[in-house]
């Protein structure tokens, strides 16, 4: 009789356990209605957090749903055709390939959030920026952005406080600089058009200052970028 009680006490704790993981870490933030077994499995996994992906893959599974004619409903649809290849085509940020990449001055990340989840053969995934679990930082970053922290992790070596233009050198606009407002400096920011931005009604290709100064995706962009070399754009 005490066993059976005891085993029925075990249960329960477990069933308590289970509940509590699930409300704490539901796939997505619990934004949707996706459950924990669309994209995992228990048994007969490819890799070590068992994905439900036919080559073991996380960013297979993400595109099973962020993918042209995948999920009913979805809008963050990528497919492997815009991946970029700089100054020819493509309009997003690489994914299932090589973090350290010198020519594209990409080293693999030092912040352990972003390296613990790189794949097993140095690759970068959809999921060593994103976090499924969480959108505490949006869109579902591991990192926050701001200041491009997140970008820098990766692209140090293009953090530049000054402008590169002695021979022998790749030339390189500042980062982390404030615009000045002395026209002689600059131009104003100019549409596709030649007017001057924003007269065109579209936000998403225009100039941003992040925390007052240049920064990186002042002029990139990671997804659905406006052209071949990456300007600002995004979801």
């Amino acid at each position: 009789m005490m066993m059976k009680r005891m085993s029925v006490i075990i249960a329960l704790l477990l069933m308590l356990t289970a509940a509590s993981v699930q409300a704490t870490d539901d796939p997505h933030a619990g934004g949707s209605s996706i459950s924990c077994e669309q994209c995992h499995i228990t048994h007969s996994a490819l890799g070590d957090i068992l994905v439900e992906s036919t080559d073991g893959l996380v960013s297979t599974l993400c595109l099973s749903c962020h993918t042209p004619g995948g999920w009913v409903g979805m809008t963050k649809e990528l497919s492997s055709s815009e991946i970029a290849d700089p100054g020819v085509s493509g309009s997003s940020h690489a994914w299932d390939v090589n973090a350290d990449n010198a020519a594209l001055g990409a080293q693999p990340p030092l912040t352990g959030t972003l390296l613990d989840h790189l794949a097993a053969d140095g690759s970068i995934t959809c999921a060593t920026c994103h976090d499924p679990h969480s959108n505490s930082v949006s869109p579902f970053l591991r990192l926050d952005n701001s200041a491009d922290a997140l970008c820098l992790d990766c692209h140090r070596s293009r953090d530049m406080g000054s402008v590169r233009t002695y021979t022998g050198n790749d030339l390189s606009h500042p980062v982390g600089a404030t615009l000045p407002g002395t026209a002689s400096y600059h131009n104003p920011p100019l549409d596709v058009d030649g007017s001057p931005q924003p007269s065109d009604g579209n936000t998403t290709n225009d100039f941003v200052l992040n925390g007052g100064v240049v920064r990186c995706t002042s002029c990139h962009g990671v997804h659905k970028t406006d052209s071949n070399s990456g300007t600002v754009d995004g979801f």
